[in-house]
């Protein structure tokens, strides 16, 4: 299979190529301006050609819980994204904690047209925090990281010993760090608005001591400790604190911490509620401001997606969760890059670069021999989002009607057309 993607600008993180045809033969890519006869022609003239995107943080809920998404639509959505591959969480039912799970995973999604799948196992069977899954069989199965995300791992000994284990199999550890009691039952961030809306808070302390601890485990057993959707100013201060002291650990900032505050719930609309809650005007500002430097190392989506029904019950009974494959790096262009606030090139870097570098991958990029995981951005024309177009099942979002730029048009993986705007 042979395929040229015509008259794209070129960039990846070794610079800009300036505008080229881009030639891809059996899933790598083969050269610039090559000419000769080819099976299928990308018009890209006009828009921005890189690497594919990477996600090291989604929840694709299969499986046990396809109702609310599942492997095609969840890897369909994340193609609709400009992601090529993606680490999924393990907290589905079952949980994914058994190296058949894993295994069946990966088999079911080779056969999915999508993002290509990379998945997450669960640092403790069940979820419970008691004992420790079997990581040398689940890496064996194909799982890339181990992590309890949606639920932290409170026992500090259990967590210990997890990082251990993963340190000698080279396996990533990815945190939720909320410490339990003081998260409690905390619904948003606690702090002005929690108190005139009259709902339970979860402190921004929350977060921090629990960076605090994943950090300093990082340090002691020297694993590679990813921390998950870090979402505040005193949580980013640790955090930078620990690597600047050596930690092995990295940081990741999700889209909805980046645009979104706790002001977004005086509604009382579940849409926006998400773990760790949104934060403060304060938080977010210091989250952007640290992503020019080397606070943050990656941007994963968080993507959570849930049933319209779950989403409309009340604030305290509606599950945590915001959908946003799909609309992650428009919303961070048109926020971000087109308001002057941080070059493409960055923004790019935290979205391929970054997370490679924290999973130990080759950086992506468009040379010939590389793998042929590619996205076509339109960064000009302007289009309102509209949920009802998403892939993914979990088509309400909280950006609903807002103008963006830096739509992807087309996203290749592995070689193989998987989104094609239109």
């Amino acid at each position: 299979m042979r395929l040229v993607l015509r008259g794209g600008r070129l960039l990846d993180g070794a610079g800009d190529r300036g505008v080229h045809d881009l030639y891809v033969r059996d899933g790598v890519i083969e050269g610039l301006d090559l000419g000769g006869a080819v099976d299928q022609e990308v018009d890209a003239e006009g828009r921005l050609v890189t690497p594919a995107f990477l996600d090291l943080h989604v929840h694709l809920r299969d499986p046990g819980q396809e109702v609310k998404e599942d492997l095609a639509s969840g890897l369909a959505a994340a193609a609709a994204g400009g992601y090529g591959t993606v680490v999924s969480m393990a907290n589905t039912d079952p949980v994914v904690d058994d190296p058949g799970i894993v295994a069946d995973l990966v088999a079911r999604a080779a056969r999915v047209a999508g993002a290509r799948l990379r998945p997450a196992a669960a640092i403790s069977k069940g979820l419970r925090g008691e004992e420790l899954t079997d990581m040398a069989a689940l890496r064996a199965a194909g799982a890339v990281m181990v992590t309890d995300d949606g639920v932290p791992v409170a026992d500090s000994r259990l967590f210990r010993s997890a990082c251990e284990y993963a340190a000698e199999l080279g396996l990533v550890v990815q945190t939720h760090s909320e410490e339990p009691s003081l998260r409690d039952g905390g619904v948003m961030h606690e702090g002005a608005v929690s108190q005139r809306l009259g709902l339970p808070g979860n402190p921004d302390a929350a977060e921090a001591v629990m960076i605090f601890r994943d950090g300093e485990v990082a340090r002691l057993t020297g694993a590679r400790v990813h921390l998950a959707h870090v979402s505040s100013r005193r949580g980013l201060e640790v955090a930078t604190w620990l690597k600047a002291s050596g930690a092995p650990v990295t940081v990741e900032v999700t889209p909805q911490h980046l645009t979104l505050t706790d002001e977004s719930l005086a509604g009382f609309d579940p849409v926006y509620k998400v773990a760790p809650p949104l934060r403060t005007a304060d938080d977010v500002a210091a989250l952007r401001a640290a992503l020019a430097g080397g606070a943050v190392d990656s941007i994963g989506t968080d993507h959570a997606p849930h049933t319209l029904a779950e989403k409309q019950q009340d604030m305290l009974s509606a599950p945590f969760g915001i959908a946003n494959l799909e609309v992650a790096f428009p919303l961070l262009y048109t926020r971000l890059v087109a308001a002057g606030e941080l070059p493409l090139e960055r923004l790019l870097w935290l979205l391929q670069d970054g997370p490679a570098r924290v999973m130990g991958w080759p950086a992506p990029r468009l040379d010939p021999g590389a793998p042929a995981d590619v996205t076509v951005l339109d960064l000009e024309t302007e289009r309102a989002v509209e949920g009802a177009r998403f892939r993914s099942k979990a088509k309400h979002t909280p950006w609903e009607g807002e103008p963006l730029k830096g739509w992807p048009v087309a996203t290749l993986v592995a070689g193989r057309a998987v989104h094609l705007a239109g």
